[in-house]
């Protein structure tokens, strides 16, 4: 015999409820932070100076001619800035502004830019002064003997940071 009627009673309904929308919160929250992917920055390095691009392996890389690298994913945002250098460190965050990060290293200028929206990653630089480094994520100086000799950070049309370096200097760009 099929029934042809159900019944349950109000405290049935109301937790079958409450485990429902539980249910739908926690597979939301993990959805929204698998998509946000995690935190992945570019760092570039004093000494023999190297550029590491954690997240995207240099190859995949878009743009045009030799001197500008593009990020795959132009809808990550720059969320900050770390510069480390002896005796002059500071973090400048960003909420969807553009960021401009200039880089002197010997005779060479790594520009690391967004848009005014903070997206549209891209570096220039004279990509032929550098080779392939330790793995597909990193590029060496070919000049292995200099320091990076200034950094200037802008936010916006503000300058947040700008000193002379003298070695050990990294700077840490972090987008998601």
């Amino acid at each position: 015999m099929i029934p042809t009627h159900f019944s349950f009673n109000r405290k049935q309904c109301s937790l079958t409820a409450v485990f429902a929308a539980l249910l739908a919160i926690t597979i939301g929250g993990c959805v929204h932070i698998w998509a946000q992917g995690a935190d992945t920055p570019i760092i570039i390095a004093d000494g023999s100076l190297t550029i590491e691009s954690r997240g995207v392996p240099w190859a995949n890389w878009g743009g045009t001619g030799t001197n500008t690298r593009v990020h795959p994913n132009a809808g990550k945002s720059v969320t900050q800035v770390v510069v480390a250098m002896p005796g002059n460190n500071r973090t400048v965050t960003f909420s969807g502004q553009k960021c401009t990060v200039a880089v002197r290293y010997a005779s060479t200028d790594i520009t690391v830019t967004t848009g005014n929206n903070g997206q549209g990653l891209q570096v220039t630089s004279d990509f032929g002064s550098f080779h392939a480094g330790a793995t597909n994520r990193h590029l060496a100086h070919n000049n292995a003997n200099s320091k990076i000799s200034h950094v200037t950070v802008t936010q916006g049309n503000r300058t947040a940071f700008d000193s002379s370096a003298s070695g050990g200097t990294t700077i840490t760009i972090s987008y998601q």
